[in-house]
Parts: C-alpha cells; sequence; structure tokens
C-alpha cells in the first residue's frame, strides 16, 4: 500500500501560520487545481478546492514566499476525515498533508504586508 498524491494549483488565500495546543506549527491551505478538459454544457475549465495542512518549517517558509493566487505543487499523504454535521448527516473530508511544496510562482512578501 502507498499513499501519495502530488497537486498543482493556486492558493486560495494568503498562508496563515497557527500554533496547536502542543506548541507545533500548522497552516491549513485551500489549493484550487483545475481540471484538465472542460465541462461539455459550459465550455469552461472547472476546479477543484483542496484542502491542504502543512507543518513547522513548511509553515514559515509558505508564509514568506506564497501568497493568494501563487502557483504550487505540493506532494503529500491523502487522509479523510469524518465529520458530524448538526444534523447529523456524516460527511467524509478529504484533506492533503504537504510533505513537501514546490514554489512554481513566488516572490517575497513586501516588509510592510501582513504575512
Amino acid at each position: 500500500m502507498y499513499n501519495y498524491a502530488m497537486l498543482i494549483g493556486r492558493l486560495c488565500q494568503d498562508v496563515e501560520v497557527k500554533n496547536t495546543m502542543d506548541g507545533k506549527k500548522v497552516s491549513k491551505l485551500t489549493l484550487a487545481v483545475t481540471r484538465p478538459f472542460k465541462n461539455n454544457l459550459t465550455d469552461q475549465y472547472e476546479s477543484d478546492f483542496i484542502d491542504v495542512s502543512i507543518w513547522d518549517a513548511l509553515c514559515d517558509i509558505a508564509a514568506t514566499y506564497l501568497k493568494k493566487g501563487s502557483r504550487l505543487a505540493v506532494k503529500g499523504r491523502l487522509v479523510t476525515k469524518k465529520i458530524t454535521l448538526e444534523s447529523g448527516a456524516i460527511i467524509n473530508n478529504l484533506e492533503l498533508i504537504g510533505e513537501k511544496v514546490i514554489f512554481i510562482s513566488s516572490e517575497p512578501k513586501e516588509k510592510n504586508q501582513e504575512a
């Protein structure tokens, strides 16, 4: 068995670094990944919005060089989490745990710009 995924897309929001209760850094990202084919009805390319988590040193690097709209590749493993809604319905949430981030388009944020 092997759990490996690589996604290439655009960042949907600026990177925000948070600390967990045990002191680890985490950033929750959303990556817009355009499908390689057009929708037959609309003749438009559609995108999937994939949740991505990155941890520790990757958070600081991403927060320094990436911003909303940046193109990047993320390599990692997929995990599913069951979420129970208030109505009692259970949904599965798919998330990529990023182990490596490759910047396709990036530039350091300006010093006066918030991280």
